[in-house]
């Protein structure tokens, strides 16, 4: 929830490390070595998953720890009831969130044929609906692995590490961000389903492929978009 100053209200811990320690979490992804351990736990009839720097060096758990639990903690209590994202975020400790699981497969390597239809549009809905409601932009959806096809065949997003608020930004550079969102969306609904991507949206791709050389932000250890077509 969110107050009128914009800060968002602290959720109840439905466990702690203490609980974790005790029970029986499941390796997810162990990462690289700034990176989030990811761990499966089962509380109360629910499946979280658990972002975790604790396993890490003292420099990287301390500082860049604590800043991506932050950080990625308030984009994620900002998208409480936005259909397709992570929900019931909260922080276990300084080094750790939580958030109830959702299964699903990657896109990144996924059969065409087993991406449903109607799959991309209903992804493009649920990225318009966070820009207007949680006003922000993921900014790494670029990388398939951040979008997943839930086992019903409705998409899902994680790992909001890099994301952006907008509420605060003039509004040209606000529609810009929102493209970028739209267009890395666009980049993999033309490798996949081009027949269906239409016109309208293959310009929005193909006006942030002209400006991409300009493009200067990059994500958490990443590299620039690479919007580009390929043929």
């Amino acid at each position: 929830m969110v107050g009128r100053a914009g800060r968002e209200a602290r959720p109840s811990r439905p466990f702690s490390r203490t609980d974790i320690a005790r029970g029986d979490a499941r390796l997810l992804k162990a990462g690289r070595w700034a990176n989030a351990v990811v761990s499966l736990y089962d509380h109360d009839g629910a499946t979280w998953a658990i972002k975790d720097f604790r396993r890490r060096s003292w420099l990287v758990r301390n500082v860049i720890g604590r800043f991506l639990v932050r950080r990625e903690l308030a984009g994620l209590l900002r998208l409480q009831g936005v259909p397709g994202t992570p929900q019931d975020a909260f922080r276990v400790d300084p080094f750790a969130l939580a958030y109830r699981f959702v299964p699903g497969r990657g896109l990144r390597g996924l059969p065409r044929a087993e991406i449903p239809p109607d799959f991309f549009p209903a992804l493009e809905r649920i990225v318009q609906t966070m820009h207007a409601q949680a006003h922000l932009v993921h900014f790494d959806m670029r990388n398939a692995a951040n979008i997943l096809v839930t086992a019903s065949g409705q998409p899902s997003l994680i790992d909001f590490q890099s994301r952006v608020g907008l509420r605060r930004l003039p509004r040209p550079l606000r529609r810009f961000f929102e493209q970028v969102d739209l267009a890395a969306i666009y980049k993999h609904w033309a490798k996949r389903s081009p027949a269906t991507l239409g016109p309208e949206r293959q310009a929005v791709l193909d006006h942030i492929n002209v400006l991409r050389p300009l493009w200067a932000l990059r994500g958490y250890f990443g590299s620039p978009p690479d919007y580009r077509r390929k043929r």
